[in-house]
């Protein structure tokens, strides 16, 4: 937990840890951020997109009242399906740099193939090897940002393994994800979306 003041519930995305939103500690919001399925020190499994779902539903019962949910990304996704599963548990939705999944059948099984490639190297090379090359890459790189803030973020993806990311890629990749982008208006709740 990060801050004090309104309770907010945010989701990390793929090779992060709930440590991201360590930042938000100055903020007048008391920040919860579990880490997902594959990733940290979790403990929930089997890693599937509906069994983070659940966790994350079951978590937010354990509020007193709704609470807003933020997700970046994986746990972007994870926040939407979570919105409209558990609707009476979230308060606000914030998608930051989130897609409702692919619609189209072909690509989204091609990009479940790409994905478990993408694990299987993973398992590979090792973690160190991995982040190496996706800190390096030009969408998921951290090259842009102050090297301090470039250690701090390394510092925080070593907290998770080289097999529970690739279980994180193959059971919540977005080749996974049910295409939901035909029921945003079944959402009962204010969304905000931010890309970048």
């Amino acid at each position: 937990m990060y801050g004090s003041g309104i309770d907010v519930v945010a989701l990390h995305g793929f090779t992060l840890t709930g440590a991201q939103f360590a930042s938000t500690a100055n903020a007048p919001l008391r920040v919860h951020a579990p880490d997902l399925p594959g990733h940290g020190a979790t403990s929930v499994t089997p890693v599937t997109i509906d069994r983070a779902v659940d966790a994350v539903g079951r978590y937010l019962s354990t509020f007193p009242t709704a609470v807003p949910l933020v997700g970046y990304s994986q746990g972007g996704r994870i926040a939407l399906l979570t919105a409209l599963a558990y609707p009476q548990l979230v308060d606000r939705l914030v998608l930051i740099s989130t897609s409702p999944g692919i619609s189209d059948p072909v690509a989204r099984a091609e990009r479940q193939a790409k994905d478990r490639v993408l694990a299987d190297r993973i398992e590979t090379i090792g973690l160190s090897a991995f982040l190496d090359a996706w800190l390096a890459a030009p969408i998921t790189g951290t090259t842009h940002i102050d090297k301090r803030s470039r250690i701090a973020d390394r510092k925080v993806r070593e907290e998770n393994t080289a097999t529970g990311l690739a279980a994180a890629l193959r059971g919540m990749g977005q080749g996974v994800q049910p295409y939901v982008g035909d029921r945003l208006a079944d959402l009962e709740v204010p969304l905000l979306t931010i890309s970048g």
